[in-house]
């Protein structure tokens, strides 16, 4: 399953708008200390949805984690870690 397919499955389970997404970013944005809003990540957000392979891995993080998810490491030869 390509990264692409992993992010919208989550989003269409959800059943949230693309407005709300963003808002949950920008949610952990601010939590974390940064000032920002909706309308200057709107664009950001809809991007990393719709191709998640050219975007930053800081930008994949953060959808991954306002759709309420982690990400994980599997080594074959060792062990699974939590990346975030």
């Amino acid at each position: 399953m390509s990264m692409k397919e992993i992010l919208q499955d989550r989003f269409d389970e959800l059943g949230i708008s693309g407005y709300e997404l963003t808002r949950r970013v920008v949610e952990l944005r601010t939590e974390a200390g940064e000032e920002t809003s909706i309308d200057k990540l709107k664009s950001s957000v809809a991007k990393t949805l719709k191709d998640p392979d050219g975007r930053r891995y800081s930008a994949i993080a953060e959808v991954i984690e306002a759709m309420g998810g982690e990400i994980f490491v599997r080594w074959k030869d060792y062990k699974d870690v939590k990346a975030l």
